[in-house]
This record gives C-alpha cells, structure tokens and sequence, in this order.
C-alpha cells in the first residue's frame, strides 16, 4: 500500500506541475480542492482545513508538494479500511 501512495504521491505532484508550475494560488488551488477561493481564504485565515502556504506581502501561493499532501491526508481520513 505503500508503494501506491508513493505513486500517487508521485503522479499528482507531476500533473499539478506541469499544469500550474511549483507554486499556485489561491483562484488554481480552490479549484484544484473543488471549493471556492473564499471557501480557502476562510479556511486559511482561520488556520483551519487549509494546506500550507507561503505568504509574501499580499500574495498567498500554495505549494504544490503541500497541496498533494493535503488531499493525500484528507483522503487517508476519509477511507475508513478494515
């Protein structure tokens, strides 16, 4: 099982790079997540449900190793196996 994780890992993180680059923000990441960009900013200003972020002046970008990391984690929680 760990081996397939580590694929996926793998095969998310690739798509998301070549589609969007090492960095993404907020508008690409919510729509990465199925939730809209409040939804996120929400989430993000209260620290909660949100992957991590780099934040530079006004400027929120996500990186995208973070973001993969998150669904992967937000789907481990959500699969209940026996």
């Amino acid at each position: 099982m760990e081996n397939f994780n580590e694929q996926l890992f793998n095969t998310m993180l690739v798509t998301l790079i070549q589609k969007y680059g090492l960095f993404i923000n907020t508008k690409n990441c919510a729509t990465i997540l199925g939730i809209s960009g409040r939804t996120l900013d929400e989430r993000r200003k209260a620290a909660i449900d949100c992957p991590e972020y780099i934040e530079e002046k006004k400027c929120i970008m996500y990186p995208v190793q973070k973001i993969v990391e998150y669904q992967i984690n937000k789907t481990k929680n959500s699969i209940k196996t026996k």
